[in-house]
């Protein structure tokens, strides 16, 4: 696992650093050091590839969170674990899809099950196929944002693309259903991806694409127990 430590403290570097390599075994990681936010964010702009990117909030210069947002204008899949002395600021890593938050310092243990975490997103991140025109269009389920009812259709919303398929709606949602347990019918005519929820509202939810979907009234309370449940697991 290739992992950027991004933090304006040279000795919390070396710290974490040496958690993770005695944690996760040191020839099978590999740690990358940068000292401030716009040191990261060159190295993405580069095409430097990385598994995750461990990322302090607090630093001089360019934050931890502007450094996030730049992150997903070049990158929308890295994971990233914010690392904060401040843990009310965890909200504002909702809008960049964070990973996990880890208090400084950072426990043991809480560390050892962010590593477990990722390595599973990296093995399993199940892909969806769907088939068009005689051709398979594979992408990962986490890049799709929502499926939506149209007449006999049902359009699949990805991150880079849509995809629109003749097929019933309950057929749409029981193929995602094999691959994922975090979507949400919201509305008869929307099964949205938890993930990419940027906020959500009694009558609306803002997805990181753009889009806004209707939530039915009979829907409200458990969507918004769904999503609560989602970042409490997630860590997000």
């Amino acid at each position: 696992m290739r992992i950027a430590v991004v933090d304006d403290e040279s000795v919390f570097r070396r710290q974490i650093t040496e958690e993770i390599a005695s944690l996760y075994g040191r020839e099978d990681v590999s740690c990358f050091h940068y000292s401030d936010g716009e040191e990261i964010i060159r190295s993405f702009e580069n095409g430097f590839e990385l598994d995750a990117v461990f990322l302090d909030i607090e630093m001089q210069s360019v934050d931890g969170m502007a450094a996030a947002r730049r992150i997903r204008e070049i990158n929308r899949d890295v994971p990233i674990v914010f690392l904060t002395s401040h843990t009310e600021m965890a909200m504002d890593g909702y809008e960049v899809q964070a990973f996990r938050f880890l208090s400084k310092p950072v426990e043991r243990e809480k560390l050892r099950q962010t590593l477990q975490d990722l390595e599973q997103k990296l093995k399993v991140d199940e892909k969806i196929v769907l088939v068009k025109d005689s051709e398979q269009i594979i992408n990962p389920v986490s890049a799709l944002v929502y499926v939506e009812a149209s007449n006999n259709s049902c359009r699949f919303v990805f991150l880079r693309q849509t995809v629109e398929l003749r097929m019933k709606f309950k057929e749409a949602c029981s193929m995602v259903d094999q691959v994922s347990s975090d979507f949400f019918k919201c509305h008869r005519s929307y099964y949205i991806n938890l993930g990419h929820v940027k906020k959500m509202s009694s009558a609306d939810v803002a997805m990181d694409n753009g889009q806004i979907i209707p939530v039915a009234r009979s829907a409200s309370s458990e969507a918004k127990q769904r999503l609560f449940d989602y970042v409490r697991r997630t860590g997000r």
